[in-house]
């Protein structure tokens, strides 16, 4: 510590402060201390004040396995919270809850083996669900969906407005006959996407049709009507699905962008949507993750914690090839 102290020219008390958590610290100081003790190869034996303090210094971050395909937004996510986790003292475990465990409400075996301070659950799950957990834990925040139960932390993509953007690109290019694809009563992220693409139509007086539904209880994605006389483009809810679209639309003899134009959101690789390159909104994931990390230390840290409610953090709509103006032409 008189290393780290010397280096920046601080006390050897004001470092402890940094690596054991204590107020007294500003923020900024306080990861220029953890950065300077990394470089210089500290590592902090928190074991004995955890155990004075009751603390594990130690994270859960519970996801859905609905969720976790070979290519997974949420693996990405994953990553970017533990990148967050490596700027603090803490650290995050994965915890999988397989479709049996979330539908029986099973306590995970974080919470049951004592191993963590608070936990994230990343991606929607289902009220039952929800409702066990916040009976058990009181210091949790929702990432990437929000819920009145538990009146806990909630950070969220700001979905509406993100919608609503690109629903207007789509509108600015000349399209009027779009179609939403998704399960609106699956995640409150698909929901809001639908009122924001909802909320465009309605400004310039366009028709708009109900949400056409992708997937059923369990998440998996599930036959649909693509309605090719009454669209020319579409709003897809994630990119795994624009991939999805984007083949049935070839198969029937149609191109995308040519005929049909796409969209979509998380901004994923062509591996994942057809090879064609999608417009997309991108999830500011470093700012979600790093807001849910904050939020959460800062309930753990501080027995007057209050909890801020509902946070949304804004994307950005990333233009790539998947829109093009409409042909004259019926696609009938």
């Amino acid at each position: 510590m008189s290393d780290i102290a010397n280096e920046l020219g601080i006390s050897t008390v004001t470092v402890s402060k940094a690596l054991t958590g204590r107020e007294g610290v500003g923020e900024d100081l306080r990861k220029a201390i953890i950065q300077k003790a990394s470089e210089l190869g500290y590592v902090y034996n928190g074991l004995p004040q955890a155990m004075r303090m009751g603390r594990n210094y130690t994270i859960g971050i519970l996801i859905s396995a609905k969720y976790l395909g070979e290519t997974s937004f949420y693996w990405v996510f994953y990553r970017q919270l533990l990148s967050t986790f490596k700027q603090t003292l803490y650290s995050g475990i994965l915890e999988i809850v397989e479709n049996d465990e979330e539908s029986r409400c099973v306590i995970p075996a974080c919470i049951t083996a004592n191993k963590v301070d608070g936990l994230i659950l990343l991606g929607q799950f289902p009220d039952p669900y929800l409702a066990m957990i916040t009976a058990k834990v009181d210091r949790l925040v929702f990432l990437d969906f929000y819920s009145d139960i538990g009146a806990c932390d909630c950070v969220a993509s700001n979905n509406f407005l993100g919608s609503y953007n690109l629903t207007k690109l789509l509108i600015d290019v000349g399209h009027t006959q779009i179609g939403f694809i998704g399960s609106t009563s699956a995640t409150t992220s698909i929901l809001d996407r639908y009122m924001g693409f909802c909320k465009a139509m309605l400004e310039v007086e366009l028709p708009y049709k109900p949400a056409i539904d992708d997937r059923d209880e369990c998440g998996q994605y599930i036959d649909f009507d693509l309605r090719l006389g009454d669209f020319t483009a579409y709003i897809c809810n994630n990119d795994q699905l624009a991939g999805i679209v984007i083949k049935r639309l070839q198969d029937l003899g149609l191109e995308v962008p040519g005929d049909v134009s796409i969209v979509g959101f998380d901004c994923e690789s062509e591996l994942v949507t057809a090879g064609l390159g999608v417009t997309s909104l991108e999830v500011n994931l470093q700012a979600m993750s790093q807001t849910a990390v904050n939020l959460l230390i800062e309930h753990v840290e501080n027995n007057a914690y209050q909890s801020r409610g509902r946070t949304f953090i804004d994307g950005r709509v990333v233009g790539k090839q998947s829109i093009t103006p409409p042909k004259v032409t019926s696609l009938s």
